[in-house]
């Protein structure tokens, strides 16, 4: 079993090598003179994972009439989606143009559907965040179409 000081001096090192801050080659995409790098949108859709799944737990443990089974599902559907997503583009992956698409139209309708629901900032804050992954992986596709 690999102890936890083992784990975090392999990642210290790693980072000192600077293997984790750059971005692959390959991963800078231009459009019409505007500039997106791949690391942008992997850094919205891990955003938006996260939030996902916070307002999933944060709706959970609120309860209420906000607090539907569908909402929660979608949400962490978004978040798995904005995931698997992130992965994809991390890896390379000649799917992410499929992943990408897909992923902005779960999160342009995880963004309504936050909106419809909204109980708090929260909402609000989750809606925004969705939006902004459906831009960057809308993006991301269509330059690499």
């Amino acid at each position: 079993m690999i102890e936890r000081r083992e784990l975090l001096m392999a990642g210290a090192g790693l980072a000192a090598a600077g293997t984790l801050a750059a971005p692959a080659a390959g991963q800078q995409h231009r459009m019409e003179g505007m500039a997106m790098s791949m690391t942008d949108c992997i850094d919205d859709c891990v955003a938006s994972h996260r939030m996902c799944l916070e307002t999933a737990a944060w709706l959970t443990k609120q309860g209420g009439a906000s607090a539907t089974a569908s909402l929660i599902a979608m949400l962490n559907d978004c978040a798995e989606l904005c995931q698997a997503t992130a992965n994809s583009m991390l890896r390379e992956s000649p799917l992410h143009t499929i992943l990408c698409r897909a992923c902005a139209d779960a999160c342009e309708r995880c963004a309504r559907e936050c909106l419809s629901h909204v109980v708090d900032e929260r909402m609000k804050r989750c809606s925004a965040t969705c939006k902004d992954c459906a831009a960057s992986c809308r993006m991301m596709a269509d330059m690499a179409s």
